[in-house]
C-alpha cells in the first residue's frame, strides 16, 4: 500500500529543473527565428484578419458615392452636349440685314402729268395711273396688289428682311420716279414692284416679271441683278402657285425700273381679265401661296448672290 502511493506522487511530480532548462532553451529558440525589428506575428495577423473583415462593408459604403459621381458626370455630359446642340442650332434667318423696298403698284386716283422715262430722257409717261380692274369680282388692282404687298411685308419681316412700303392706303400721290426713289434713297437691297396684268384676250393667263434690258442706257450696270432677281421670283411663284408662266418681259419702257438704282424687278402676279385667275388672286388662300412663292423666290436670289 505505501509503495503505491510513493508511485502516485512519482507520476504527479514536476519536471526536473533539467527539463525545465531544455523547455526554455527550445523557447529562447524560437523567438530568436523572428528579427528584433519585426513586430509580433499574432497582432499581424489580428490586424489582417481586422482588415479583411472589413473590406466588404468598405466596398460598400464607397458604392453610392461612385455612382452620385457617375451620375454628375453624365450630367455634365449632357449640359455640354445641349449647349453644344443649342450652338449649332442658332442660325441667321434668310433675310438678315437686307433690306427690301415693296411698292404696291398704283393708287385710287391716276396721275395723268408726265414724267420722264429715265433721267435725262426726253420721253414722258404718266406719272402714275390706277391700273386695271376685275372683271368678275369688281376689285380694283390697287386694292388686290395692297393687299398682297401687306402679306408679303410681313412674311418678309418673319424672315429676317427689313421692308419699306411706298404706300400702304390707296389715297396716294406718288409717281413712278419717286417710287423708284424710296428705293434708290433708302439703299435697299431689291426693289419690288407688285402688280396685276390685264389683256383684250379673257382667255390669257399666267405670271410674269419684268426687268430691264442688257443695253438699258439708263442702269444697264444693274441688269445681271435685276434678270436673277425677276428669274428667281417667277420660279418661285411657279412653283407655289402652279401658274402658267409668262416668261420674263426685259424692257426699258417702264419709268419705275429705268429710274432704279437697285435691284428690281415688276411681278405681273396673274391676270385680272381672266376670270379663272382672277378668281384666285381674290382669295386668300391663292394670296398666301403667292406671298410664299415671292418670298422663297427673293430668299432664292439673296442665296445665289453670295
Amino acid at each position: 500500500m505505501g509503495m503505491l502511493i510513493l508511485l502516485s506522487v512519482a507520476c504527479g511530480k514536476k519536471e526536473t529543473p533539467a527539463e525545465e532548462q531544455k523547455v526554455e532553451s527550445e523557447e529562447q529558440d524560437t523567438s530568436s527565428e523572428v528579427p528584433e525589428s519585426s513586430e509580433p506575428q499574432e497582432p499581424e495577423s489580428s490586424e489582417e484578419s481586422s482588415e479583411e473583415s472589413q473590406e466588404v462593408p468598405e466596398e460598400e459604403s464607397s458604392s453610392e458615392p461612385e455612382e452620385e459621381q457617375e451620375m454628375r458626370e453624365n450630367i455634365d455630359i449632357e449640359e455640354s452636349q445641349m449647349e453644344e446642340s443649342m450652338e449649332t442650332e442658332i442660325i441667321p434667318l434668310p433675310g438678315t440685314g437686307k433690306l427690301i423696298v415693296i411698292d404696291p403698284g398704283h393708287q385710287a386716283h391716276g396721275n395723268a402729268e408726265q414724267e420722264p422715262v429715265g433721267p435725262g430722257a426726253s420721253e414722258t409717261k404718266k406719272k402714275v395711273s390706277s391700273g386695271t380692274r376685275s372683271t368678275t369680282t369688281g376689285l380694283y388692282e390697287y386694292e388686290l396688289v395692297l393687299e398682297v404687298s401687306l402679306q408679303l411685308r410681313d412674311e418678309l419681316e418673319a424672315r429676317g428682311y427689313t421692308v419699306i412700303m411706298t404706300r400702304e392706303s390707296h389715297d396716294v400721290n406718288i409717281s413712278n420716279i419717286e417710287r423708284a426713289q424710296i428705293a434708290n434713297e433708302a439703299g435697299a437691297d431689291a426693289f419690288l414692284r407688285i402688280h396685276a396684268n390685264g389683256s383684250e384676250s379673257a382667255a390669257t393667263n399666267g405670271a410674269m416679271t419684268l426687268c430691264n434690258t442688257s443695253t438699258n442706257p439708263y442702269n444697264a450696270d444693274i441688269y445681271p441683278q435685276c434678270y436673277s432677281l425677276a428669274s428667281h421670283i417667277l420660279d418661285g411663284i411657279l412653283e407655289q402657285t402652279g401658274a402658267n408662266s409668262q416668261g420674263i418681259w426685259q424692257t426699258d419702257t417702264m419709268s419705275g425700273i429705268n429710274w432704279s438704282q437697285v435691284p428690281v424687278t415688276i411681278v405681273e402676279m396673274g391676270y385680272m381679265t381672266n376670270p379663272e385667275e382672277d378668281a384666285k388672286l381674290a382669295s386668300p388662300e391663292y394670296q398666301a401661296l403667292m406671298v410664299q412663292g415671292i418670298a422663297n423666290g427673293l430668299d432664292a436670289f439673296f442665296a445665289d448672290q453670295e
